[in-house]
C-alpha cells in the first residue's frame, strides 16, 4: 500500500463527492484500481451520514457518460464501493433494504412517483445489466456501450421538470414507456389496475407501436387478439400488426398467430380459410414453431386445403412428440409436449392393437397440460384438457378400465407394450447406471427395485418421465419397482444368491420377446457391454410409483 495505513477516514463532504463521482474511492484511498480491491468494510469509515439524492445520482451519471468511463473502472471505483462501504451512510439501505445484494432482484416501480423511485429504479437497472464476470480485464468496454446512461439521464430530467404533474401528464421516454407496458401486460392486472394505469398503458402501447416499436407492436397485436381489459377484441388489426411483425422483425410466432386466426375463420365469421392458414403455418414453420408444424399435420391427416395424407401427419406427430417429451423432461412445463403427445394418441386410435399405446400417450399428454396449466397457463389450454380428458374416456372405455389401480397392476409380457416403462426408465438418459436389488417374496416371485443412480457425488438421481397406463400413472421418477415370476430362464436369483443380496450396478438392458417362448419376455442387464444376468417371464406387477416432481 506505498507504505500507507490500510485504513481510510473519510468526511460527509467527500462522501457527497463520491455520491457524485466527483471523487472516487480510488482518490479516498490515494491509490490504485488493484489496491482498491485489498480494502474490507472495516477498513472504511464514514464521519457522518449523507443521505444520497436523485441530483446526486444525475450528477455521477453525467460524469461516467461524458467521460467514457470504462465498466471495470465503474465497477471498482465507484458500483462495488458504493455498495460494500457506504451503502448505509448514504442511506441507500433505508430505500431498498439492507441487503444490497438482492437490489437486481427487487420489484420496482413501474411508474416511479417520487425521486426516491426513480433512484431505486436506476440501481436496478444498473445492477441487473452489469455481471464483471462478463469482461476482460485487459479490454473493458465503455459503459455507455453497456448501460444506456443517456436514456437514465433523460428520466431524471424529465422527472425534474414535471414532478409536480399528475403521472398522466408527465413526460416519460420509450424505455420506461416499455417498462411500464412490459409490466402492465397481464390481464389479471391489468384488470385490477387504476384509471390512470389503464390510460397510460393505453396510450404508451399506442404511441410506440405507431412509432414502429416491434415490442409495443407485439402487445398491441396480442391485446387486439381477442381483447383484454384496455383494448376490445379486433382480429382484423390484430392480424395487420402480426403481418408486420413476422414480416420486418422476423417474428415467427406471428405468424404461427396468423395461421391460426385464418384455421379459426376469426376474419370471416367463423368460416376457415385453410389456404391463408397453410401459408402462415409453413412460414412460422421455418421459424421452427412447434405449433405450426403440428397443426399442418392437422392438416394433412384431416386433408385441409392439401390432400389428406395420414403417414405424413403421423410421422411428423411422431417427431414432435420426441423433441418435446425431450424439452418437458428437461424441465420446459410449458412447451407444447402435451399437444404432441395427444395427437400422437389420436393418431392411432384406428389402430385397436395399439389402444394401450393411445392410453400410455393420453395419460402423457394429460400430465403435461396439467404442469402447463399450473405454471403458465394460455386461455386454450382448458379446452385442450377438456378435449385429453374426453379421449382418455373413450381409450378407458375400450380398455375396459373400470377404475384407477391404486397400488399396481398385473400384465402379460411378450409384447413391446408391457416393457416399454423398464426400456424407457433405463434408456432415457444413456450413460447412466442403475442400481438393481432383488428378494425374493414368499410365493417364489422376484420383487426387483431399480434406482437411478447420481451423475455426480453430492447429487440427486435425475428424474425422467415414466407411464404406467395399467395403473393410470404418469409422473417424474427416478425408481421403478416391479414384481415378475420366476421361470425356467432365470438365473437371476441365484446370481445374487452368490453376491449375498449386496445390489448390482448395471447401465443398460436389453428387452426380447422370443417366438419359441410364447407369451414370454426376456430381460438381460449389461454393464460395459457385459450381460450380468437375465431374466424370462411370462407376467408383471407394476407398482404405482410416486411423483418426484411434486
Amino acid at each position: 500500500m506505498n507504505g500507507k495505513e490500510h485504513f481510510v477516514f473519510v468526511t460527509q463532504n467527500r462522501l457527497a463527492e463520491f455520491a457524485r463521482y466527483d471523487t472516487g474511492f480510488t482518490d479516498l484511498i490515494e491509490g490504485d484500481i488493484t489496491e482498491a480491491m485489498d480494502y474490507r468494510p472495516e477498513d472504511v469509515e464514514c464521519e457522518s451520514n449523507y443521505p444520497m439524492t436523485l441530483q446526486d445520482l444525475r450528477d455521477a451519471l453525467e460524469e461516467f457518460n461524458s467521460s467514457g468511463i470504462d465498466v471495470y473502472t465503474f465497477l471498482l471505483d465507484w458500483w462495488f464501493p458504493m455498495l460494500t462501504f457506504f451503502y448505509k451512510a448514504l442511506c441507500l439501505d433505508e430505500l431498498m433494504g439492507s441487503d444490497p445484494s438482492v437490489i437486481g432482484r427487487m420489484e420496482v416501480p413501474d411508474i416511479p412517483d417520487s425521486e426516491e423511485d426513480l433512484l431505486v429504479t436506476i440501481f436496478n437497472v444498473i445492477d441487473k445489466s452489469i455481471d464483471i464476470r462478463e469482461y476482460s480485464k485487459t479490454m473493458p468496454p465503455a459503459l455507455n456501450k453497456i448501460l444506456d446512461l443517456e436514456s437514465m439521464i433523460e428520466m431524471i430530467d424529465n422527472y425534474m421538470e414535471d414532478r409536480d404533474l399528475p403521472i398522466t401528464e408527465r413526460t416519460y421516454n420509450r424505455a420506461q414507456k416499455i417498462a411500464m407496458i412490459s409490466h402492465w401486460n397481464n390481464n389479471k392486472l391489468l384488470e385490477d389496475a387504476n384509471p390512470d394505469i389503464k390510460l397510460l398503458f393505453r396510450r404508451f402501447t399506442d404511441e410506440l407501436s405507431d412509432s414502429g416499436d416491434p415490442e409495443a407492436i407485439k402487445i398491441k397485436a396480442y391485446a387486439l387478439y381477442g381483447g383484454n381489459p384496455v383494448y376490445e377484441c379486433d382480429y382484423k388489426e390484430a392480424a395487420r400488426l402480426f403481418e408486420i411483425l413476422w414480416k420486418d422483425y422476423s417474428f415467427g410466432y406471428a405468424a404461427n398467430t396468423l395461421g391460426f386466426i385464418y384455421f379459426d375463420g376469426k376474419l370471416d365469421q367463423g368460416t376457415p380459410n385453410y389456404e391463408r392458414a397453410f401459408y402462415y403455418f409453413s412460414v412460422a414453420s421455418a421459424f421452427n414453431i412447434t405449433e405450426s408444424k403440428y397443426m399442418l399435420a392437422d392438416m394433412f391427416m384431416n386433408g385441409y386445403y392439401v390432400s389428406p395424407n395420414p403417414s405424413l401427419a403421423f410421422q411428423t406427430y411422431l417427431k414432435l412428440y420426441n423433441e418435446t417429451r425431450y424439452r418437458f423432461e428437461s424441465g420446459d412445463a410449458g412447451c407444447s409436449f402435451a399437444d404432441c403427445a395427444y395427437r400422437l394418441g389420436n393418431a392411432l386410435r384406428v389402430m385397436p392393437w395399439q389402444e394401450v399405446q393411445r392410453y400410455k400417450l393420453l395419460l402423457e399428454a394429460r400430465y403435461a397440460i396439467n404442469k402447463r396449466l399450473a405454471k403458465a397457463p394460455d386461455f386454450g389450454d382448458l379446452k385442450v384438457k377438456r378435449e385429453i380428458e374426453s379421449s382418455l374416456e373413450d381409450s378407458r372405455q375400450l380398455l375396459k378400465f373400470e377404475h384407477r389401480f391404486k397400488t399396481g397392476r398385473s400384465v402379460a409380457l411378450g409384447n413391446n407394450d408391457s416393457t416399454q416403462p423398464i426400456e424407457e426408465f433405463v434408456s432415457v438418459f444413456p450413460g447412466i447406471s442403475y442400481e438393481l436389488r432383488c428378494k425374493k417374496l414368499k410365493s417364489g416371485k422376484l420383487k426387483i427395485k431399480l434406482v437411478r443412480l447420481p451423475e455426480r457425488e453430492f447429487e440427486k438421481p435425475r428424474l425422467s418421465l415414466l407411464t404406467l397406463p395399467w395403473t393410470d400413472f404418469c409422473g417424474f421418477v427416478d425408481t421403478l419397482e416391479f414384481t415378475v415370476a420366476r421361470s425356467s430362464g432365470t438365473d437371476m436369483f441365484e446370481y445374487f444368491l452368490e453376491r449375498n443380496g449386496q445390489p448390482v450396478i448395471f447401465s443398460a438392458l436389453e428387452v426380447q420377446h422370443p417366438e419359441e417362448y410364447e407369451n414370454t419376455s426376456t430381460i438381460a442387464f449389461f454393464d460395459k457391454g457385459e450381460m450380468l444376468f437375465r431374466i424370462t417371464t411370462d407376467t408383471v406387477f407394476y407398482n404405482k410409483p410416486r411423483d418426484k416432481s411434486e
